[in-house]
């Protein structure tokens, strides 16, 4: 058991379910989605994660599963609810399944063997795409771009976790880098960032 890292993993799957809740329960219903497939398999990944370093080491593929998940069909995601937040846009329903299909088709891929050597390409990638949009929204002075540049810098952070093993460990640096990432994620969305894309009634 290593209580540091159940710590953190529960601060991080309590962040990603808060900020979904508190940010994001009122959008456009695809917009929500895409946010929640997003937020809820990082906060997935960080429970199955908790409960591996209580003492079930059984579930570490279960884990890595899920750490590939989030970073696969969640970054896709999240670049694709980035881009409408940003841009003020709703999301139809072809978009939607279309983000699904492609952040799933990179999960299977990931999955295979021949395709795990690429598995941290995809959400530098990810973070690379967030930090255009948000420099490009920010020379749009909308100051939601703000937000994202300081949530991509943190997602970049937390992929060079062993970096910082001189002062906390990778696992728990990882853990406090995303919970911020979702945290400016959540303040991008916040009406008094700008205006925000209520659901139509």
């Amino acid at each position: 058991m290593i209580f540091s890292h159940i710590l953190s993993g529960f601060i991080l799957a309590g962040a990603g379910i808060g900020v979904f809740w508190h940010f994001f329960g009122r959008i456009a219903l695809f917009n929500r989605l895409l946010w929640g497939f997003f937020l809820l398999t990082t906060s997935l990944a960080a429970l199955i994660s908790v409960v591996h370093f209580a003492g079930y080491e059984s579930l570490e593929p279960l884990r890595q599963s899920m750490i590939v998940l989030s970073d696969s069909l969640g970054v896709v995601c999240a670049v694709t609810a980035v881009y409408a937040l940003l841009n003020q846009r709703t999301l139809s329903l072809i978009t939607f399944v279309a983000t699904i299909l492609f952040g799933l088709f990179l999960f299977i891929s990931l999955s295979l063997p021949d395709g795990r050597v690429f598995t941290p390409i995809v959400p530098s990638l990810g973070i690379l795409v967030l930090m255009l949009l948000a420099v490009f929204s920010l020379l749009q002075r909308n100051k939601r771009g703000l937000w994202v540049v300081l949530a991509a810098m943190m997602m970049g952070l937390a992929t060079k976790a062993d970096s910082f093993n001189n002062f906390v460990h990778p696992t728990d640096f990882y853990h406090y880098a995303t919970t911020l990432a979702l945290w400016f994620f959540g303040k991008a969305s916040d009406w008094r960032a700008g205006t925000r894309l209520i659901e139509k009634k």
